[in-house]
């Protein structure tokens, strides 16, 4: 009888744990199932300051494209260089979806990023940032901060003035002026603290103006036409990106330097590739929007999706530095930019060093 009754009992047992096992398998696969279906119905945002600028074009596209081959949807949201219009525009967005979004943003200031985050990570939702973020803040302080990336502008700064002084009557020695981009971007800080680099290394070479020109055509192009008037004998002019070396350009020409004084940037838009061309400009890098967005919303989804989960990353892997393409005459006849191709499920393949 006692031995019925312990056959019995572990009869009972094993049923259990058949069942309990059973279920625990359905709740895994249910798990995995709204993993996979999360993505559903999210909207795929840039925030971005204009489209007038090619590379925020390409941020754009880059957007979109990548939305299309999800069958996702896209929002593009344009600040015009304002602060508050970008966290109005952010909110409104998500509030509109839901929060069913994932967002890339290029923050005007530095100092915008911490208001971001606090929004972002209240909301619970997903976004990455590029290019501007305050030094003190750490992304692992977020939840749903996936990463912050940008190119090196520490390196970017000094490669494209190294670049720029090989090109002067005698290499390394002569006078520039170099244009800014906004003050209050971390970006342009280190791209001018690049510049300084290669000045200690090259003390033939002085920097005898600079002017901000907040990443602007136009206002480069009156700047230097400025700076020209006190400095006319200068060999060189330093440029925080393609559009304010443009407008340089553009100055240059009208006094009769094009060529013979040359000029950076940085981006590597197609008008400034073809001014490296025609002997206009030095160096500049081509930092692809289409890949900076479409990793950044990629990166950003996988976290929506439960595909990664950031809280276990390296703090390495959460803001870090990627490589992007050097143009100098010396290769610029083959660079191919339409050639180019990326894995935006590999977000760590262009990694270069982790960010202080």
């Amino acid at each position: 009888m006692i031995k019925k009754v312990k056959f019995s009992v572990i009869v009972v047992l094993c049923v259990a744990l058949v069942i309990i096992m059973g279920l625990l398998g359905c709740k895994t696969t249910t798990a995995e199932t709204t993993a996979a279906k999360s993505s559903e119905g999210t909207t795929l945002a840039v925030s971005i300051r204009t489209l007038t600028n090619p590379y925020f074009v390409e941020n754009k596209d880059g957007c979109e494209q990548l939305a299309k081959s999800l069958g996702l949807k896209s929002a593009i949201l344009v600040d015009d260089g304002s602060s508050e219009k970008e966290l109005n525009d952010i909110k409104a967005l998500v509030a509109s979806t839901g929060g069913n979004v994932v967002f890339f943003i290029d923050p005007n200031n530095a100092t915008d990023v911490v208001a971001i985050a606090k929004t972002l990570e209240a909301a619970g939702v997903y976004f990455c940032t590029w290019w501007n973020k305050p030094d003190d803040l750490k992304v692992w302080d977020y939840k749903y901060y996936v990463a912050h990336m940008s190119f090196d502008g520490l390196y970017c700064g000094e490669f494209t003035a190294t670049e720029l002084f090989k090109t002067f009557k005698t290499p390394n020695q002569g006078k520039i002026i170099a244009l800014q981009g906004m003050l209050s971007n971390s970006i342009a800080q280190d791209l001018f603290k690049g510049l300084n680099n290669a000045l200690a290394k090259n003390p033939g070479v002085k920097l005898v103006a600079q002017e901000a020109a907040d990443w602007d055509q136009t206002k480069a192009y009156e700047k230097t036409k400025s700076m020209l008037v006190a400095n006319p004998d200068i060999d060189g002019v330093w440029a925080a990106n393609d559009m304010m070396g443009l407008g340089a350009i553009q100055a240059l020409k009208e006094a009769g330097l094009a060529v013979k004084v040359k000029v950076t940037g940085l981006n590597g838009v197609d008008e400034f590739i073809t001014a490296i061309k025609n002997g206009e400009a030095a160096a500049t890098q081509y930092t692809d929007g289409k890949y900076n967005a479409g990793l950044s919303l990629s990166f950003a989804l996988a976290a929506k999706t439960g595909k990664i989960d950031v809280t276990t990353l390296p703090k390495e892997h959460r803001q870090f530095f990627v490589s992007a393409v050097d143009i100098t005459a010396a290769n610029v006849n083959t660079i191919v930019k339409s050639a180019l191709t990326y894995d935006l499920n590999d977000f760590f393949g262009k990694f270069t060093r982790a960010m202080p």
